[in-house]
This record gives structure tokens, C-alpha cells and sequence, in this order.
């Protein structure tokens, strides 16, 4: 069963381009790992006051135990680790879905 994963992610005014580093160095871990970067899909909204701090990404996974096998690789990957902390400084919240596509 196909999987799409959407994150809504909402940065501190002042720290986007922070952020914007910290999600290439992520891509670039999580695409060591198998991320099937392929189906991946970043955006960020054209307008709309608070909504320009906002980061949106969706990834199509082939099944939800290919996404946990690549979620348990980046847990345990030492350089992953040391980059999920710097997050915290640029966060104002972020929230993921889960989605299956309809026929």
C-alpha cells in the first residue's frame, strides 16, 4: 500500500535560510539511506503573511515499512543525530501526515 507523507513545517520569522541549510544537510543523510527522493516534493507558499515562514514537503512511499525501515537507519545514523538538535532553533512547529491515495 502506497503511502504519501506530508510535513507542515512553520519556522521562526528570521531563521529560513538557517532552515533552508539544516534541510540540505538532512536530504542529503536521508538520501544516503534510501529516501526515495524521486517522489519528493518541497514547496513553500507564494503569499500570505505568517504562511511565508512555512516549509511543505510530501515524499510517496512504497509502504509504510519501507518508510520505517529508512526512519530506523536515520536514528541510528551519528551525523542525523547530531543534526535533529539544531532544529529546535529554527522550529515553531511541525506537523506530519499520513496519507493513502484514493483510486
Amino acid at each position: 500500500m502506497k503511502v504519501i507523507q506530508r510535513g507542515v513545517m512553520k519556522i521562526v520569522p528570521g531563521k529560513m535560510a538557517e532552515a533552508m541549510e539544516l534541510q540540505a544537510k538532512h536530504m542529503a543523510i536521508v538520501g544516503r539511506h534510501g529516501m526515495p527522493l524521486t517522489t519528493m516534493r518541497s514547496y513553500r507558499p507564494l503569499f500570505g503573511g505568517e504562511y511565508m515562514h512555512t516549509l511543505i514537503f510530501e515524499v510517496e512511499w512504497d509502504s509504510l515499512a519501507a518508510m520505517e525501515d529508512l526512519f530506523d537507519k536515520m536514528m541510528a545514523d551519528p551525523e542525523m543525530q547530531a543534526l535533529m538538535p539544531k532544529w529546535d532553533a529554527v522550529l515553531e512547529s511541525h506537523v506530519v501526515e499520513l496519507n493513502v491515495p484514493m483510486p
